[in-house]
C-alpha cells in the first residue's frame, strides 16, 4: 500500500508539473503566433486546446498512466503465478493472448479514431457557440435565432454521436474478452481438476480466485490502454501548439537607437505584401515617402489596401520585396515590441481591457495621474473644470470598465482609445476609420483632439468619411493595392481625378 501510494504520488506530481510546461510553452507560443495563424485557426479550435485538452493532461492523463501501469502489473502477477503450478497453461495462454492482442490493436485503433473526431465535433460547438453569443445583436436584429439555434444543436447532436460511438466501441471489446476470459477459466479449472493431487487446495484456490479477477480486469486494462493512448492525442495536440507554431520576429534587438524615431519620417520602397503565401498580393509595388509631422489621409474601395498599410507598418505580415523604413532605419530590422511600442494606433474597434480607465489608460504604470487626467480632457471625456480627486464623477480614473468596454458607448469607448494614444505621445500615430462608427457630435470631437493633441506628429488615418480627412496636408488614393493619386486634397481636386469624384459622391466642394 505504501508502495503503490508513493507510486501515485510521484505519477501525479510529474504529470501535472508537464502539462504545466506544455501550457506555459503553448501559451506563449499562441500570443507570439503570427496573424497568418489566427486567419486560418477557427476561435473554437483554440479554445477547445486551452480547455478540454489542458483539462486531460491535468487530470485524466497522470490517473489513466496509473490505473494502466497498476492493472498491467498485477496482470502480469496473475498470469506467472498461474504458470509457476500450473505449466501446461502456458500452451492455452498464449493463442488467447494472441486474440486478446488481435481484439486489443482493432480496439485501440478504433478507439484512437473515434477520439479525435469526438475532438473534432467539440471544437464545432465551441465555435458555433462562441459565434452565437459574440453575434447576438445582429442575431436578433435579423430575426435569425432559429437558424443559429439549429446550427447550435447540430453541432451538440454531431458531437454527441461521435461520443456515443466511444460507448459502442468498448461494448464491442467487452463482449469479446468476456469469451477469452471464460475460456480462460475454464483451462485453470481444467488444470486444477486434473492436478487435485499435486497442488494444494489453498493455491488452487487462490489461482482460481486470481483467474477469475484476470478474466474481469482484461476489459479494464485494454480501456486503460486505450484511454492512455487517446489522452495522449491531448498532449500531441498541446505539443503542437507549444513547440510547432510559426512566430513572429524577435521583439527586441540591440541595434535600435532609443531616442528612435526622433522626427517620424517614413519612407516605402517598392513595397509588396500579402497575408499569406499561397493568397495574391495586397501591396503591389508601393512607393511613398511621407515627412514628419505631416498629416496623411488615407481613402479608396474597399479592399484597395488601406488597411495593408497599417499591417506592413506594423509588421502584423511581413512584406515580400521592397523596404520600409522610419527614420532612416528599416523596420525589419528592429524588434518587433520597439517597433510597435513607438507607435500609436487608434483602431476602428476600440479595444478595452476589464480594469479601470488608469489601467486602460496606462496598463504598465508608467505615466503620473497628471498626465493621464489631460489625456482624458483633451479627448474631451471629462470637462475642465472637474476635480481630479472627485471619486462621485460619472468618469475618473478609478472608474470600473467591464469587459470588452460594455458599460460605455461605443463613441466613449474610441475616445478613450484616442486618450490611450495620447498618453503614449509617439511620434507616429495610425488611425484606423476611427468615425466610421460614431455619431457626427463624436467625429468633431475626434478631429478637434486629433488636431490639438497630435500636434507635431506624423498622422496616418485611414479615412471612411471625407469631411475627416480634407484638412489634412496630403491625401493617398488606394486603388488595387497601389497608389494612384497622392498630393494635397486642393491638388487632386483641381485634377479630377478619382478624389474628386469620390467628393462629388460625398457632396464635398473645396
Amino acid at each position: 500500500m505504501i508502495a503503490i501510494f508513493m507510486f501515485t504520488i510521484v505519477l501525479i506530481y510529474f504529470g501535472t508539473r508537464a502539462s504545466k510546461r506544455l501550457y506555459n510553452k503553448a501559451v506563449a507560443r499562441v500570443l507570439r503566433a503570427p496573424m497568418s495563424f489566427y486567419d486560418t485557426t477557427p476561435l473554437g479550435r483554440i479554445l477547445n486546446r486551452f480547455s478540454k485538452d489542458v483539462e486531460v493532461l491535468d487530470n485524466n492523463l497522470p490517473r489513466s498512466w496509473n490505473y494502466w501501469l497498476l492493472t498491467l502489473s498485477s496482470q502480469t502477477g496473475i498470469i506467472v503465478l498461474t504458470i509457476a503450478y500450473y505449466h501446461y497453461f502456458a500452451v492455452a495462454f498464449v493463442p488467447l493472448l494472441c486474440i486478446f492482442f488481435i481484439f486489443s490493436n482493432y480496439y485501440r485503433a478504433s478507439a484512437r479514431e473515434l477520439r479525435r473526431h469526438d475532438a473534432v465535433f467539440r471544437s464545432h460547438v465551441y465555435s458555433r457557440f462562441s459565434e452565437s453569443v459574440s453575434g447576438v445583436a445582429t442575431i436578433r436584429s435579423y430575426g435569425s435565432q432559429e437558424q443559429f439555434s439549429k446550427a447550435v444543436k447540430m453541432a451538440i447532436n454531431n458531437m454527441d454521436g461521435a461520443y456515443f460511438l466511444n460507448f459502442a466501441n468498448q461494448r464491442w471489446l467487452s463482449f469479446r474478452l468476456d469469451i477469452i476470459g471464460t475460456l480462460l477459466s475454464f483451462v485453470v479449472g481444467i488444470l486444477i481438476a486434473c492436478s487435485k493431487f499435486d497442488v494444494p487446495p489453498a493455491v488452487s484456490g487462490l489461482i482460481m480466485g486470481n483467474i477469475l479477477v484476470f478474466a474481469q480486469s482484461s476489459q479494464w486494462l485494454i480501456r486503460q490502454t486505450a484511454e492512455v493512448e487517446n489522452d495522449m492525442t491531448s498532449a500531441e495536440r498541446m505539443k503542437y501548439y507549444s513547440s510547432e507554431i510559426e512566430q513572429e520576429a524577435a521583439d527586441h534587438v540591440d541595434n535600435v537607437r532609443p531616442s528612435w524615431p526622433e522626427n517620424g519620417e517614413i519612407v516605402f520602397s517598392g513595397v509588396k505584401m500579402r497575408y499569406r503565401d499561397d493568397l495574391p498580393l495586397v501591396l503591389k509595388g508601393l512607393t511613398l515617402h511621407i515627412k514628419a509631422g505631416e498629416r496623411i489621409g488615407i481613402v479608396g474601395r474597399t479592399g484597395a489596401g488601406k488597411s495593408s498599410i497599417m499591417s506592413a507598418i506594423f509588421r502584423l505580415s511581413e512584406i515580400c520585396e521592397g523596404s520600409i523604413t522610419i527614420d532612416g532605419l528599416d523596420i525589419r530590422s528592429v524588434g518587433l515590441e520597439d517597433l510597435r511600442s513607438r507607435m500609436a494606433v487608434i483602431p476602428q474597434d476600440p479595444t478595452l481591457f476589464k480594469g479601470t480607465i488608469r489601467s486602460n489608460l496606462d496598463p504598465f504604470d508608467q505615466h503620473i495621474d497628471l498626465e493621464l487626467w489631460s489625456a482624458l480632457r483633451k479627448a474631451h471625456l471629462v470637462d475642465e473644470t472637474q476635480d481630479i480627486n472627485d471619486k462621485y464623477a460619472r468618469i475618473h480614473l478609478d472608474s470600473p470598465v467591464q469587459e470588452e468596454g460594455q458599460n460605455y458607448s461605443l463613441g466613449q469607448r474610441q475616445l478613450l482609445a484616442l486618450a490611450r494614444a495620447l498618453v503614449r505621445d509617439n511620434k507616429i500615430i495610425m488611425c484606423d476609420e476611427t468615425t466610421s462608427s460614431v455619431d457626427f457630435e463624436t467625429d468633431s470631437k475626434i478631429q478637434q483632439t486629433t488636431l490639438d493633441g497630435f500636434k507635431g506628429r506624423t498622422l496616418l488615418c485611414i479615412a471612411h468619411r471625407l469631411k475627416t480627412i480634407i484638412g489634412y496636408d496630403k491625401v493617398i488614393v488606394m486603388e488595387d493595392g497601389r497608389i494612384v493619386e497622392f498630393g494635397t486634397p486642393r491638388e487632386l481636386w483641381d485634377q479630377g481625378g478619382i478624389f474628386w469624384g469620390m467628393c462629388g459622391r460625398s457632396g464635398l466642394q473645396l
